[in-house]
């Protein structure tokens, strides 16, 4: 069983972009990471009894507006805590996943779209997972998808149960095992470092600050050279970034291959 844990970035109304992001994690891998995540709150905050729930914002926070107990901790231990973190996801063998809209490029809603693109995505990871595994005599992979709170809850809901044994506007799906499933992130580590990963991606296609999408950019799903687990809807027909490059290529490539 993988697991998709997904948390979004960008819904406030000023912000151009909206990112959803996330990372699916083999089940017997969430206990490491998880293990990882409490040893960052026991180096920064040794003694604290109770978990202090992770998240990127509070972090970078002007100073008189930094809660507890990030107040706690100077400038240059809060960023290396984030970056700590971020070393996490790329140390283990977690697949990142991330979709960034520019909110003037669709028409629709943002989040759906954005949740839809990523469920594809997900069940094509698996299906590549389960041809392998069926040519190797083993069992096939089955997903979930983990989703942090919010109030878009029943709109996903709904999406979730179309899409298991149904079908995304592009293809349909087969690998997921039951319909998303809705957690706060206070209660669960991997959905605070999707919300990680969601803030890297948000940071690098909204404010062109790419240093810590740079740390996790070789964690996106890919085959083959070809980049399948970031996408970028943007109105630049030649923006130069990983996901739209790869898309392009892989245009290139389809032109250029002959067809019987």
């Amino acid at each position: 069983m993988h697991i998709l844990y997904l948390d979004e970035s960008g819904v406030h109304a000023e912000a151009n972009t909206f990112v959803l992001g996330g990372l699916a994690v083999f089940e017997r891998e969430i206990y490491w990471m998880t293990e990882d995540v409490e040893a960052i709150q026991e180096r920064y905050f040794p003694g604290l009894a109770d978990p202090v729930e992770f998240h990127v914002a509070p972090l970078r926070a002007p100073d008189e507006k930094i809660p507890a107990p990030f107040n706690t901790l100077t400038k240059e231990q809060r960023r290396s805590l984030i970056n700590d973190v971020y070393q996490v996801i790329r140390r283990h063998k977690a697949v990142v996943f991330g979709i960034a809209i520019e909110k003037k490029r669709i028409k629709e809603d943002p989040y759906e779209r954005a949740f839809e693109e990523l469920v594809s995505r997900f069940d094509l990871f698996l299906a590549r997972k389960n041809a392998l595994a069926n040519a190797q005599g083993q069992e096939e992979h089955r997903g979930l998808i983990v989703v942090a709170e919010s109030s878009y809850r029943q709109q996903l809901e709904i999406l979730g149960r179309d899409f298991r044994g149904g079908a995304t506007r592009w293809r349909e799906v087969h690998n997921l095992a039951d319909v998303p499933f809705f957690v706060p992130a206070a209660n669960n580590r991997l959905l605070q470092l999707a919300d990680f990963i969601a803030n890297a991606i948000y940071g690098r296609y909204n404010s062109g600050y790419s240093r810590d999408f740079d740390v996790i950019a070789t964690k996106f799903d890919k085959e083959g050279g070809r980049l399948h687990g970031m996408t970028h809807l943007c109105t630049d027909a030649e923006c130069p970034c990983i996901a739209c490059l790869s898309k392009q290529q892989a245009r290139a490539i389809a032109v250029a291959t002959p067809t019987d």
